[in-house]
C-alpha cells in the first residue's frame, strides 16, 4: 500500500454491538488506525476523518469509543454539515445522540460569523459560552455583538441566536446593551449608513440611517440628522422580507419631520416654504401563489424641495415620485388587474386613477384560421386638478370612462424569410360623469355630460429575416464565431377620424416624450385626444452575436435604424407643422467586451438631416485599475449637456473618484466633485468628497462631506 494511503475502517466491523439508528460511522486516516481491544477504542492520526449520516469531522487525532459510540477529536478540528462548517480546538461527540461539546470554536457563513470559549449542544440545537457574533469578516472595525451566552436554534424554516447581555461593539469599542436580543439568520442583518460634512445652506451637518432586527421579517430603524442651520430630522425607518410556500413579500419604508429654522426660500410656485417640513417613503413588493401580484409606491413631501434639500441622493433619481397600488392576477390568457394612482403632494400635477379596472385577453388562435385576435375592456375614474398651475382653474376635471379594444390580425408566412401580417382593429369609448371649470383651456361650451367616441384601425407588418455566420475567431475580443442578423420592417397604421373635439374633459392629453411613438392603437395612453392618424414606419435591424463561454450567445453589437412616413400631419412638440418625413431614429449598443460597452441614441429631422436629439453613454474599464465614464444628452435649442465619471484604484482598500458635468450652452461646470473612497476593515466603506457646483438653485456652491456605511450589507 502507498505510503499516503487512506486507512478506513467500518466501525460495526471490529466487533462493536452498536445499535444505531442511521448509517454506522465510517473512521479513516493516513497513517495505520490503532486498535485497543481492552478499552474498545479505535484512534486515527494524520487527517483523521469521521463520517457518519451527513456530517464530517475532520482533525489531526480521532479516539472513538465502541461501545459508548463516543468520538473525541483533538486539533485542528473541523465539523462539515449541509454546507456549514465549525472549526474548533477540541470536539467530544456522542454519535448515537448527536451531542457535542467543544473548545475555542469559529463558525459562520457571509455576512455572519461566531467565535467562542466553549460550546455544546446538538448541531440543530446548542449553546456557546463567551461568544461574539459578527456582522462581516472579524476585524479591527467590524461591527459586533459580545455576549455571555449565546443560544443556538435551527428549525425547519429559520434558524435563530437567542443572546443574553448582548453588547454591540465596532472592533472592541462598545456602544450599545440590550438585555437579550434575538438574530434570525435568514434575515438581513442591520443597516447603518451616516453621512457628515458642511453645506452652506444646511451648515455643518450628521445624517444617518440605521436599521436593526426585530423579528424574522422585520428590521426597524430611523431617519436621525442634525443640521447647525436648519435643526433636527428625525422619523422611523423599515425594512421587511417574508417569504414561504405561498407568498413573498418585500418593502421598506422612510420618514423623516424637521422644524427648519433656516433659510427655506421658495418652492416651485415661488412661495415660502413652511417652517414644518418633512416627507415619507413606502414601496412593496407581494407575490401570492403563481398569478397574484401587488405593487405599491408611495412619497409624500411636504413641499416640492423637502428630498431634495435633506435627502439630495434620493432626489437626484426621483424627482417626480409615483405614487400608485397595482394588483395583478395571471390567468393562462388573461390578466385582470385593479391600478390606482393619487397625487399626495400639492407641487404635481398627475392624471388620478381612483381606481382603472382592467381585463386584457392575449392573442388567442381563432379555430384553426390562422388568425389571432386580443381585446382588453377597462373601468376607470380619471381626475385632475389645476388650480396650482391655473390660479383661475379652481373645480377639477373629472369623468368616468369606459373603454374596449379589440383586433384581429392573420400572419402569412410567404417563406421562410418573408411575413406579412395584416390587421384591423376597432376602440370604443363611453365618457359620463363628465366635470370641467369654464377656466380650463378644454372647456366648450356644449360639452355634454356623455359622450361615446369610436375608433377604428387598419394596417399591416411586413417583415423579412435574414442571417448568416461567419467563421470569425478573436482572442482580444473573445469572439468564437460571428452571426449577423438582418430584419427590415414595414408597419402601416391608419387610424379614423375620433370626431371629438370639444366633447371631452380632457385629462389623458399627449406627453413630452421623444421616444419613438407607440403605433397599435389599443396602447395609445393619450386616449382623450386621439385623432385621425396615417404613417408608415421603416425599419431595419441588426443583429451581431458570437459564442458564449459555456453555452448560448453574446450580443456584440446591435444597429436599428427607423423612419417615420407621415401621410397625415400634426403639430410637433416645440409647436412647428410635422413634415412626411418626420423623424429618423438611430439606435446603436456596442459591448464587444466585458471591458467596453457604448450606447447611442439619436433622432433627426430627416428633410434638413438636423440633429434634433442624441443621447450617448461610452464606459470602459481597464481590469481592476480603473473606469471610466462619459455621457451625452442633446436636445436641439433645449439641452447640451456632459458628463465625467472617473474610478481609479490605488489599491485593494483604496479608490479615487471623479464627476464632472458640463453645459454647452451656458459653457460652465454645473458640477465638479473629487472623492476618496477607503476600506476600514472588511465591514466598512468610508467616502470623503468635496463638491463645487455652479449657479446652483439651492444647493451650496462648495461642499464636504464623508460618508460611512456597511459593506456588503442593504
Amino acid at each position: 500500500m502507498p505510503q499516503k494511503a487512506r486507512n478506513y475502517i467500518l466501525i460495526s466491523l471490529i466487533g462493536s454491538q452498536l445499535s444505531l439508528s442511521a448509517a454506522l460511522p465510517e473512521l479513516s486516516s493516513i497513517e495505520p488506525i490503532e486498535f485497543d481491544e481492552a478499552a474498545q477504542r479505535l484512534v486515527a492520526r494524520g487527517d483523521a476523518r469521521l463520517d457518519f449520516e451527513d456530517t464530517r469531522v475532520r482533525a489531526d487525532r480521532i479516539s472513538y469509543y465502541q461501545d459508548f459510540a463516543l468520538a473525541d477529536a483533538l486539533g485542528n478540528v473541523a465539523i462539515n454539515r449541509d454546507g456549514y462548517r465549525v472549526i474548533a480546538d477540541r470536539l467530544s461527540f456522542d454519535a448515537e445522540e448527536s451531542i457535542l461539546s467543544m473548545d475555542v470554536i469559529r463558525t459562520g457563513e457571509w455576512p455572519l460569523y461566531v467565535s467562542g470559549v466553549t460550546a455544546g449542544g446538538t448541531l440543530d440545537n446548542s449553546s456557546v459560552q463567551g461568544a461574539t457574533l459578527y456582522y462581516g469578516n472579524p476585524g479591527s472595525y467590524t461591527l459586533s455583538v459580545a455576549s455571555d451566552a449565546v443560544h443556538y436554534v435551527r428549525e425547519e424554516e429559520q434558524a435563530y441566536l437567542e443572546m443574553e447581555g448582548a453588547t454591540f461593539r465596532v472592533g472592541k469599542i462598545p456602544f450599545f446593551y440590550l438585555p437579550s436580543y434575538t438574530h434570525y439568520i435568514s434575515e438581513s442583518p442591520y443597516f447603518l449608513d451616516l453621512s457628515a460634512g458642511y453645506d452652506n445652506e444646511l451648515g455643518a451637518y450628521l445624517q444617518t440611517t440605521t436599521l436593526l432586527p426585530v423579528t424574522p421579517w422585520l428590521r426597524l430603524g430611523a431617519n436621525l440628522d442634525y443640521y447647525t442651520k436648519r435643526g433636527v430630522l428625525a422619523g422611523p425607518t423599515a425594512q421587511y422580507v417574508y417569504n414561504s410556500e405561498r407568498q413573498s413579500i418585500t418593502g421598506s419604508f422612510g420618514s423623516g419631520y424637521i422644524s427648519d429654522h433656516g433659510g427655506r426660500g421658495e418652492d416651485v410656485f415661488g412661495d415660502p416654504i413652511n417652517e414644518d417640513r418633512g416627507f415619507i417613503q413606502w414601496r412593496h413588493k407581494q407575490q401570492v401563489g403563481e398569478r397574484f401580484n401587488l405593487t405599491a409606491s408611495a412619497d409624500y413631501w411636504s413641499d416640492s424641495e423637502a428630498i431634495r434639500d435633506f435627502r439630495d441622493d434620493y432626489y437626484n433619481d426621483n424627482r417626480q415620485p409615483d405614487s400608485f397600488v397595482e394588483a395583478v392576477y395571471s390567468g393562462d390568457n388573461y390578466y385582470l388587474s385593479a391600478f390606482g394612482r393619487f397625487q399626495p403632494n400639492e407641487f404635481q400635477l398627475i392624471n388620478e386613477r381612483l381606481p382603472e379596472v382592467r381585463l386584457d385577453l392575449l392573442p388567442v388562435p381563432i379555430f384553426e384560421t390562422g388568425a389571432y385576435h386580443r381585446g382588453a375592456v377597462s373601468y376607470a375614474r380619471l381626475r385632475q386638478d389645476l388650480e396650482r398651475f391655473i390660479p383661475t382653474i379652481h373645480d377639477e376635471t373629472e369623468y368616468d370612462r369606459f373603454d374596449l379594444s379589440y383586433r384581429i390580425e392573420r400572419p402569412i408566412a410567404f417563406s421562410d424569410w418573408l411575413t406579412l401580417t395584416p390587421l384591423a382593429g376597432a376602440r370604443i369609448t363611453h365618457y359620463t360623469n363628465q366635470e370641467i371649470d369654464p377656466a380650463n383651456p378644454y372647456y366648450d361650451p356644449e360639452l355634454e355630460d356623455d359622450f361615446t367616441r369610436d375608433l377604428y384601425e387598419v394596417g399591416f407588418d411586413l417583415e423579412s429575416r435574414f442571417h448568416a455566420t461567419y467563421p470569425t475567431y478573436n482572442k482580444t475580443w473573445k469572439i468564437d464565431g460571428l452571426r449577423h442578423i438582418l430584419r427590415p420592417v414595414l408597419r402601416y397604421r391608419y387610424y379614423s377620424d375620433s370626431d371629438a373635439d370639444g366633447k371631452v374633459a380632457v385629462i389623458e392629453g399627449t406627453p413630452f416624450d421623444l421616444e419613438r411613438p407607440v403605433l397599435d392603437l389599443s396602447d395609445l395612453r393619450n386616449a382623450d385626444v386621439l385623432t385621425e392618424t396615417h404613417l408608415a414606419r421603416l425599419g431595419v435591424e441588426n443583429l451581431f452575436q458570437t459564442q458564449a463561454q459555456g453555452y448560448g450567445s453574446r450580443t456584440l453589437a446591435a444597429l436599428n435604424f427607423y423612419q417615420d412616413i407621415l401621410f397625415e400631419k400634426g403639430v410637433r412638440y416645440d409647436g412647428d407643422d410635422q413634415n412626411t418625413f418626420e423623424a429618423t431614429w438611430v439606435e446603436l449598443v456596442l459591448s464587444p467586451a466585458p471591458w467596453l460597452k457604448f450606447d447611442l441614441a439619436a433622432r433627426f429631422k430627416t428633410e434638413s438631416l438636423t440633429l434634433e436629439e442624441l443621447r450617448t453613454r461610452t464606459r470602459l474599464i481597464s481590469g481592476e485599475i480603473w473606469e471610466i465614464g462619459l455621457s451625452s444628452d442633446l436636445l436641439n435649442k433645449h439641452i447640451d449637456q456632459y458628463r465625467l465619471d472617473y474610478i481609479y484604484r490605488v489599491n485593494e482598500r483604496l479608490k479615487f473618484l471623479a464627476d464632472a458635468r458640463y453645459d454647452a450652452d451656458t459653457g460652465k461646470f454645473t458640477e465638479f466633485g473629487v472623492g476618496v473612497q477607503s476600506n476600514l476593515g472588511n465591514a466598512w466603506v468610508i467616502i470623503y468628497a468635496l463638491t463645487f457646483r455652479n449657479d446652483a438653485q439651492r444647493e451650496s456652491d462648495v461642499e464636504f462631506s464623508i460618508r460611512l456605511k456597511m459593506v456588503g450589507i442593504q
